[in-house]
């Protein structure tokens, strides 16, 4: 994201906030500018999102690899 003031307090957060943006596009009462504002800013925040899950998803398999190597020490001892 573009500003550090408008990075999310968590992944959760984020969600949420894409939810009441969907939800205001999907209203259609929101003026032109307020729209491209609002799109912009759950664009950011789906690619902030989409980043942490990624950066989750190799934590995981990393964890999960270093579990299958411990474990296969363990069976050879």
């Amino acid at each position: 994201m573009s500003n550090t003031a408008n990075t999310p307090k968590s992944f959760e957060a984020a969600m949420r906030r894409l939810e009441e943006i969907a939800g205001l596009l999907e209203d259609g009462e929101a003026a032109l500018s307020e729209s491209l504002a609002l799109y912009t800013e759950g664009a950011e925040l789906a690619g902030w999102c989409s980043a942490q899950l990624k950066n989750a998803r190799q934590q995981v398999n990393m964890l999960s690899k270093e579990g299958y190597s411990d474990s296969q020490e363990d069976e050879s001892q």
